[in-house]
């Protein structure tokens, strides 16, 4: 045991002993473990009538196995920092920062979790993760929107416009040209499968998501190389941006009006965000200015469109990989993406 020394009274790490001895204080028991180079933590129980105590060496520490760390009377659970909030992998001979914490903790003593960085205590959202300050960039978290033990990794954006975003729609186009299928995930659980590049959420998907972390916003991303123009836009902290939330997320079948619902995100130059009033088709009619396409409710057809010009369509089925146009062109690397807060 090495640097600043947690310990907790009444309380021991059990079955995780592997060497036992008798020693005259806490110190000795301290000294022991230090010796060996198995030992990450160490329980001293009250001895016999002589004063003694009796040291048991234990080789997991009580955040390796917080299920074995328990109240037990009369004995005292020591760790270091180094030994039980480190990262084990690095190794016990590696010089670290004294006070560091293992990745997954914080606090004085290490002994806060940090929601979001771990299966075992996952985040409600990518949002809540961002305001509690426990953001460490764009990447992989862990977040369990039923608070029922099912945490799922899940990639958050942590930067673009403040951040705090779920990626719950991802295509790119890879190794085969154009993508021979897609993923129609049934539920909200397959916002973790994003790493296939085919991942798209379906309506039913959607309303589950939006009945669990009542997000407000989506946003769209899409890039085609052949023609060099970038679809990105937000939808807007108004009511206008709301009713495409509550319209997507399965609230309500009505299609909500496209002009005053997004903003313009950095990177955008497409012609479909700057013709909102060109939007949509409803009742039989194209250029309605709204969101959607009347009769379709998945993302991957039609989410914004202008008839013949500018469209949104991942769709294997009929060829059609559009952004911002209405050609099946498509190059390596070409994107579409969408997300939700």
């Amino acid at each position: 045991l090495q640097g600043t020394l947690f310990f907790l009274s009444d309380h021991a790490l059990v079955d995780h002993v592997i060497q036992t001895n008798v020693v005259v204080d806490e110190f000795e028991c301290q000294l022991k473990c230090m010796g060996n180079n198995s030992c990450k933590s160490i329980n001293v129980h009250r001895g016999d009538s002589n004063g003694k105590l009796s040291c048991e060496l234990n080789n997991k520490t009580r955040q390796m196995k917080p299920g074995h760390f328990k109240k037990k009377k009369g004995s005292t659970y020591y760790s270091s920092v180094q030994a039980s909030c480190l990262d084990i992998s690095r190794g016990r001979k590696q010089t670290t920062k004294s006070g560091q914490c293992h990745p997954e903790y914080k606090g004085k003593h290490c002994e806060t979790p940090v929601p979001g960085w771990s299966s075992r205590h996952p985040a409600l959202s990518c949002k809540q993760i961002l305001e509690a300050g426990n953001s460490k960039g764009d990447g992989e978290y862990w977040i369990d929107p039923e608070k029922n033990g099912s945490s799922l990794k899940v990639f958050c954006d942590m930067t673009t416009d403040g951040g705090g975003w779920l990626l719950i729609y991802n295509v790119i186009a890879g190794g085969t040209v154009p993508p021979t299928n897609l993923t129609i995930e049934k539920t909200y659980t397959g916002v973790s499968r994003y790493r296939n590049n085919r991942m798209v959420i379906s309506p039913d998907g959607m309303r589950e998501l939006r009945s669990r972390v009542s997000f407000t916003q989506l946003r769209f991303h899409c890039r085609k190389q052949q023609h060099g123009r970038t679809f990105h836009v937000k939808t807007a902290a108004n009511s206008f941006g709301e009713a495409v939330a509550g319209f997507f997320g399965g609230d309500t079948d009505v299609i909500p009006k496209a002009c005053g619902s997004f903003e313009k995100l950095k990177g955008d130059n497409s012609g479909l965000a700057s013709k909102c009033a060109e939007w949509g088709s409803e009742n039989g009619v194209y250029n309605v200015g709204k969101w959607g396409h009347e009769g379709l409710k998945g993302l991957h057809l039609h989410p914004a469109f202008i008839a013949y010009y500018h469209h949104w369509v991942t769709s294997p089925v009929y060829d059609r990989w559009e952004c911002d146009d209405a050609a099946k062109d498509l190059s390596r690397g070409d994107f579409w993406k969408i997300y939700v807060r």
